[in-house]
């Protein structure tokens, strides 16, 4: 007896939702609903609307993906990494608190609760979602790097005076999403560029030199 086939399912992945869709998925799906405008392949201006309210749909759910994506791979990329400073870190910082707890001078007390709170926006610093090591191995002293730690560690330390480190955290991923969608931009205008490029070579392929059929 032939395998029975799950039509249903069939559909299911032709409809996928959105959320469920992969990047190349999107980008496909991007580049026929921006073929079908500019080739006015829609019967209505109804549709028309339609397709452009989906056009826009599909772009920003493309760039959350490419944020989920582009983590994911940062997460892959410095998890050893974030791993081992994080433990040096939670060693120092236990050794800190109980240094706290020993002091016995307002100036051994006042030092002690400043090395805690330098230890815990490393912490902070590790935990979140840039990331560039506190103890690199190599390169450590680069003036680069240097100044691209203390930037963020300062960020760090008014997040956490001002109670706002979640905020922080949602900002650090605006930034992703707006470096994205510059890049994006940035290939559509290049792609668009090319067009016209080749377009013009066509037009001065087909109709400068003229057809073999023009008279001299």
């Amino acid at each position: 007896m032939p395998p029975v086939r799950n039509k249903k399912s069939r559909k299911s992945t032709k409809h996928a939702s959105l959320d469920t869709m992969s990047i190349s998925s999107l980008r496909k799906k991007i580049r026929d609903s921006e073929r079908a405008l500019r080739t006015k392949k829609v019967h209505s201006a109804k549709g028309q609307v339609g397709l452009e309210r989906q056009l826009k749909a599909l772009k920003l759910m493309l760039i959350e993906r490419m944020v989920e994506s582009k983590e994911k791979k940062m997460a892959s990329k410095y998890r050893m990494v974030k791993h081992f400073d994080r433990k040096k870190v939670e060693r120092a910082i236990k050794k800190a608190e109980k240094q706290v707890s020993e002091a016995q001078t307002p100036e051994e007390i006042e030092s002690s609760r400043q090395k805690l709170s330098e230890l815990q926006i490393d912490y902070n610093y590790i935990m979140g979602r840039k990331y560039m090591s506190l103890y690199p191995t190599t390169d450590a002293d680069d003036p680069k790097m240097v100044s691209r730690r203390n930037e963020v560690r300062e960020i760090i330390r008014k997040a956490m005076k001002n109670n706002e480190l979640d905020s922080l955290n949602k900002r650090f991923r605006e930034e992703m999403k707006m470096k994205i969608i510059g890049k994006e931009e940035n290939n559509q205008q290049r792609k668009k560029n090319q067009n016209e490029i080749l377009d013009t070579n066509n037009i001065i392929s087909d109709n400068f030199f003229g057809s073999d059929d023009d008279g001299e």
